[in-house]
C-alpha cells in the first residue's frame, strides 16, 4: 500500500511536469533532474513487480495517453515525418504528402503506441536502457519508442490505402456488363464511428494486454483488417486470436466487475 501511495504520487508530479513542459514552462535543469530521479524510483518499483500486474498497467496507461496524444499531434502537423527521420527510421519520401483524416492518422497514433510499448518494455525497462542519467524522462523515453515504431505502421497503413484506393479506380463494370467488386461496399473500410469507439475501447483496455500478437491484432482489427487478417499478420489461426481475445475480454470483464461493486465509498 506505500508502495502504491508513493507510485501514484510520483506519477501525478510526473504528469503535471509533462504538462508544465508542453506549456513552456519548465526549463530549469533541476526540475529535469528532480523528474528523472522520480522516474528511476518509479522503474525500481516496477522491476519490483516484474513489470507486471496493476501498477505497470496504470504506470503505462499514462504513458501511453501522453504518447497518443503527442503521436497524433504530430501527425495533423506533419512533425512526425522529421522526427522520424532524426530518429533514423525516415518514411520513404514520396509516402510523406498523406491524403488522411483525423480518423487515419488516430488510427495510425494508435498502433503506433501499441508498438511503441513493445520497444519501451524490451529495451527501455527490461533491457535497461533508459536510464536517468541519459537525460530522458520515462515520458520522453516513450515517445522515442514510439517514434522508431512509426515507419513500419505508417508505410503498412499508406500500402493499404494505395491498395484500396486502386480497387477503387477499376472500372464499375466488368467486360459482360455485370457490376464489379467495387460496387460492393469494402468490409476492410472502418466506419468513422465503428473506428472512435474501437480506439476508446482499445485505449481502455490497452493496459490488461500483455500478449504482444493480441495487442497487434487488435491495433489491426481498428485499422478496418478482418478478423482472419489480422489472425493471418500475427501468425496465429482466426480461431486461436479470437480465443485469445475472448479470454483477455473475460480477465477485463471480471475486473471492472470488482471494482464496480466496490462503488464510490467502497474499500479500497
Amino acid at each position: 500500500m506505500q508502495e502504491d501511495q508513493e507510485l501514484e504520487e510520483l506519477s501525478t508530479s510526473g504528469l503535471l511536469s509533462l504538462e508544465h513542459t508542453l506549456a513552456g514552462t519548465v526549463h530549469d535543469e533541476a526540475s529535469r533532474s528532480a523528474r528523472r530521479a522520480a522516474d528511476a524510483r518509479i522503474v525500481d518499483i516496477l522491476r519490483a513487480d516484474n513489470f507486471q500486474g496493476p501498477r505497470y498497467q496504470k504506470t503505462t496507461t499514462h504513458l501511453m495517453e501522453y504518447g497518443w496524444r503527442t503521436i497524433n499531434k504530430w501527425t495533423g502537423n506533419g512533425e512526425i515525418f522529421a522526427h522520424a527521420r532524426r530518429a533514423g527510421r525516415p518514411v520513404p519520401a514520396h509516402m510523406t504528402t498523406p491524403d488522411w483524416d483525423a480518423d487515419d492518422r488516430s488510427e495510425v497514433a494508435t498502433e503506433t503506441v501499441v508498438a511503441g510499448l513493445d520497444l519501451f518494455l524490451e529495451h527501455g525497462l527490461i533491457r535497461g536502457k533508459w536510464n536517468p542519467n541519459g537525460g530522458a524522462s520515462l515520458a520522453t523515453y516513450f515517445v522515442g519508442a514510439s517514434i522508431r515504431s512509426f515507419r513500419t505502421v505508417y508505410t503498412r497503413w499508406f500500402r493499404g490505402m494505395q491498395v484500396g484506393q486502386a480497387e477503387l479506380n477499376l472500372p464499375s463494370t466488368d467486360p459482360d456488363g455485370a457490376p464489379s467488386d467495387r460496387d460492393i461496399p469494402d468490409q476492410r473500410a472502418t466506419d468513422p464511428f465503428y473506428a472512435a469507439a474501437t480506439h476508446d475501447e482499445i485505449k481502455r483496455i490497452l493496459p490488461y494486454i500483455t500478449d504482444t500478437k493480441v495487442r497487434r491484432g487488435l491495433a489491426l482489427r481498428a485499422l478496418g483488417y478482418t478478423q482472419q487478417q489480422a489472425a493471418a499478420d500475427v501468425g496465429l489461426t482466426e480461431k486461436a486470436l479470437e480465443g485469445r481475445i475472448g479470454r483477455l475480454r473475460a480477465r477485463i470483464l471480471t475486473d471492472l466487475a470488482e471494482k464496480s461493486d466496490l462503488g464510490e465509498g467502497g474499500a479500497r
